[in-house]
């Protein structure tokens, strides 16, 4: 962790990196105080018969060259190619925010306990983004708020099975139904350097707080940009006083 950073900060510049990326899949993402990796997968199908492309990871460092240009530092860019699959790793200067690139053969459908990969992964970056924004002005509020050091906290991304999957697929035309995702994105949240102030106002400005589940196994939720969130079980009263209202 870097001296002096925070989770929100992190966030924000993480969000902008995967914006300058492009549409890649977010297979992995975790939160470690201000240290932040993705690890996000390269669409398959780039080149379809057409004309030579050049490789891919040329095609991502470009398109940041460009959306970066005089804009500030550029990240910096490091190949692995020791490997089964080549792997581009980026690096912001100056923070704990990084990206790992992988190819998609790298990727298979049952490390996301999903039937199967496809479209529906290009709809996913932007989903996660938008939570991700979010939560950083969550935090940025809470701090404004509450004064002190900056609230730090951890989140690790995961994929749950939709349950009524069959029932959405056999509702919409063939072919669209590559486009219905068979799994959706869920933010698992831990407090990692937060005053009890801090987590109290944190909670107070989430919507939608709720309970999930069945006991022993019930947790604690809320709604962020319409993705899913796991609360630390902190502060129970309270918590379970807004989710009632």
């Amino acid at each position: 962790m870097s001296r002096g950073g925070s989770s929100a900060t992190a966030l924000v510049a993480g969000s902008a990196l995967t914006n300058d990326v492009g549409s890649l899949f977010p297979v992995r993402l975790r939160l470690t105080g201000d240290d932040l990796e993705f690890v996000l997968v390269l669409p398959g199908g780039r080149n379809n018969g057409a004309e030579p492309l050049d490789h891919p990871f040329a095609q991502v460092q470009e398109r940041i060259r460009v959306r970066l240009d005089d804009a500030g530092p550029l990240p910096r860019f490091l190949v692995d190619a020791g490997g089964q699959w080549a792997r581009l790793r980026v690096e912001l200067p100056g923070t704990a925010v990084r990206a790992l690139i992988v190819m998609p053969e790298e990727v298979a459908a049952q490390s996301l306990n999903a039937p199967f990969l496809g479209r529906w992964q290009h709809q996913m970056l932007g989903t996660v983004r938008l939570a991700l924004d979010e939560i950083a002005r969550i935090l940025a509020r809470c701090h404004h708020r509450t004064g002190g050091a900056e609230p730090l906290i951890d989140l690790d991304l995961i994929y749950l099975p939709v349950h009524d999957y069959p029932a959405r697929v056999a509702g919409v035309h063939e072919p669209v139904r590559e486009f219905v995702a068979p799994v959706r994105p869920m933010f698992r949240m831990g407090w990692r350097s937060m005053t009890s102030l801090q987590r109290k106002v944190f909670i107070g400005d989430l919507a939608d707080v709720g309970t999930a589940g069945r006991w022993p196994r019930r947790r604690l939720t809320a709604r962020v940009m319409g993705l899913e969130v796991e609360l630390p079980v902190w502060p129970a009263t309270s918590v379970r006083d807004k989710a009632h209202t």
